[in-house]
């Protein structure tokens, strides 16, 4: 694609034939361009009323697809504008409301009404509203609209890291990340909220466990060793299954070492404790341990924590040394190879006196 600029067709469409094509699936979400449903109450909120108040919303982008011979129909993708569009078609099926909170017009007569509630008026304006929407020609190959979609976004901060990685990349190593994201262990423990899911930070944390299993705590878990994982192991992954498997396992270890354990159990929630733990666990598994030194490692743990969280001391000297440098390398960068190695040897010998 030389000139983008010449395969792509500016057009006004209205809500109707937007909500009709996602309806009969002649418009459909890339999962592949598309992060996971980000907005908040507020932002949908927002958006209904700047249609409802006349305002301009900013473009789509719709990729042209196939067309059936049949029938005429053509599929688009969306290709940008995800949120818009989902937002418009939910508040048509009165899945919510205009709650008072959300509206800058607190004294308008849309306040607090669904669609089905809307005047006859009100919901005509809706379905007239138009889109502006840029046309991306079928001729446009899918790498030139995953540059596309990526250039639309890298300046634009409502995206993090890892949702421009989920446009870029579509390989076994982001495929396998995913998939240890839905595992149950995560929502067991609580240790994703729903924003983290929403914005596909939980993929990303799994992804500095698969990056540690497969290079070690000496490896960088910044944005840029992320990326170069994720490129090196796109197209090709042999390891996958051996990772997966022993991620998972290291995940049960760290399950036992959670236990019943109240202060455990807290400070996992927080990325940077739950790493050490998973490297530390990492390690216990090497060592094939048994249950029984699980849990009694589990109850030496929860009495590091609790001093951890409390300000607590041990009233030993050593210990309360081990615990003086932990808490200074866990509020100080932590995510330094130094200070993730040093928090493992911490909890390590700690555990082991």
């Amino acid at each position: 694609m030389t000139n983008p600029i010449n395969y792509i067709d500016v057009e006004s469409r209205p809500v109707k034939w937007l909500v009709d094509g996602l309806r009969n699936q002649t418009i459909i979400v890339d999962n592949s361009f598309q992060r996971r449903y980000v907005w908040v109450q507020k932002d949908r909120i927002s958006l209904i009323e700047t249609i409802l108040l006349g305002y301009p919303i900013p473009e789509i982008y719709l990729w042209q697809n196939a067309t059936d011979p049949d029938t005429g129909d053509t599929v688009y993708s969306v290709v940008d504008g995800q949120q818009r569009l989902t937002t418009v078609q939910s508040y048509i099926n009165d899945e919510f409301k205009l709650l008072r909170s959300g509206l800058d017009d607190k004294k308008s007569d849309y306040v607090g009404l669904s669609f089905s509630g809307l005047s006859p008026e009100q919901k005509s304006i809706i379905w007239k509203y138009p889109f502006s929407i840029r046309f991306i020609k079928d001729t446009v190959q899918y790498s030139s609209i995953v540059d596309l979609f990526l250039r639309l976004n890298r300046t634009n901060t409502t995206l993090n890291p890892q949702e421009l990685r989920n446009a870029e990349f579509h390989g076994k190593f982001i495929e396998l990340s995913a998939e240890i994201s839905e595992n149950r262990f995560w929502e067991s423990r609580k240790i994703f909220n729903k924003s983290d899911v929403r914005r596909m930070l939980d993929v990303q944390f799994v992804s500095t466990l698969l990056l540690f299993i497969r290079s070690g705590i000496e490896e960088e878990t910044t944005q840029a060793a992320l990326n170069r994982i994720y490129d090196q192991y796109n197209e090709s992954y042999p390891e996958a299954d051996s990772d997966r498997d022993v991620l998972l396992k290291t995940l049960n270890v760290v399950d036992q070492l959670i236990g019943n354990e109240e202060y455990v159990s807290q400070i996992v929630r927080k990325k940077t404790h739950f790493y050490t733990l998973f490297v530390y666990g990492y390690y216990l598994l090497q060592k094939k341990v048994a249950s029984t030194v699980l849990d009694d490692a589990a109850k030496k743990l929860n009495v590091w924590y609790e001093n951890y969280e409390n300000d607590g001391k041990f009233g030993d000297k050593l210990k309360d040394e081990l615990l003086t440098e932990y808490r200074v390398l866990s509020q100080e960068g932590v995510q330094k190879k130094a200070n993730r190695q040093r928090r493992f040897e911490i909890i390590k010998d700690y555990v082991d006196l």
